[in-house]
């Protein structure tokens, strides 16, 4: 006798609609009726949450809502109806459930440590300019110029504009130096103050990228001359107020990740 699995939940009226109609084509076509609460399974939950009523028929086909006795008996045959909405996945089996935990294990760990992987990235990001020029003094162009290239599609590079090291430009501008290391060193203080600290409201943002606008666009428009004590301070200005106003924004919402990951599968 085949099973068929019904995937449901408590207090769901069309849940019961499909346990009648399973019911009533089992008494013409017998099978093993298995009604699944989705609820008492992280993995089920996950992945029929959302759409139960859902009938399994194993073999990857299942039946979701609505559908009607002709569809069942069609499914129980192997033949998909037109007229229902008939779809065809994995078997919930080990393999899929341990997918699926290691994904939800994988998320929360991201949710839970997404300050140091955002250290790690700005870090490299904001460092490797500096290492182009070391590579590059050193004699080692290849790799230097590969850094150089890759920034290029950021940064203008005028060496005017630009620091130096051992007599080789850095492979980003004053500005730009400015803007990620301050980023990098705010990211960094941020690790430490993360449960303390409220987002930067939008009029303080506001007060640390003028100085920035202003310096550049009235260059731009051929007003003045900045320099690179002005491009060095209002950069590091606009690189402090954006992680001000957007690490606690990031840090509440990875909060909420963590938090409903873990009320599914109990990781803390």
């Amino acid at each position: 006798m085949p099973t068929v699995r019904l995937y449901s939940k408590e207090d769901c009226h069309l849940c019961e609609d499909a346990a009648m109609i399973l019911e009533s084509v089992a008494a013409r076509v017998p099978f093993d009726l298995q009604v699944v609460d989705v609820e008492a399974d992280p993995v089920l939950r996950k992945l029929f949450g959302e759409h139960v009523p859902v009938v399994d028929f194993g073999g990857g086909t299942r039946l979701y809502w609505p559908f009607t006795p002709d569809e069942v008996l069609q499914a129980l045959n192997g033949v998909a109806g037109t007229a229902g909405d008939v779809r065809s996945g994995p078997a919930v089996n080990g393999r899929t459930r341990d997918v699926v935990l290691l994904a939800d294990r994988l998320i929360y760990r991201l949710a839970k440590h997404w300050v140091l992987f955002a250290i790690f990235f700005i870090g490299l990001y904001a460092g490797l300019p500096f290492l182009a020029p070391i590579l590059m003094a050193k004699g080692y162009t290849a790799p230097a110029n590969l850094i150089y290239s890759a920034y290029r599609f950021a940064c203008h590079q005028l060496p005017s504009r630009s620091y130096f090291i051992f007599g080789q430009q850095v492979a980003y501008c004053h500005r730009d130096t400015a803007i990620y290391v301050s980023l990098f060193g705010a990211t960094l203080l941020f690790a430490f103050v993360r449960h303390r600290i409220k987002p930067l409201p939008w009029q303080g943002y506001l007060a640390f990228i003028a100085p920035m606008a202003i310096d550049g666009g009235t260059q731009l428009i051929g007003l003045r001359t900045s320099n690179w004590q002005l491009r060095t301070i209002t950069g590091a200005l606009f690189g402090l107020g954006s992680a001000w106003l957007v690490l606690p924004y990031l840090e509440e919402a990875f909060q909420d990740i963590r938090q409903s990951v873990n009320e599914k599968l109990h990781l803390e």
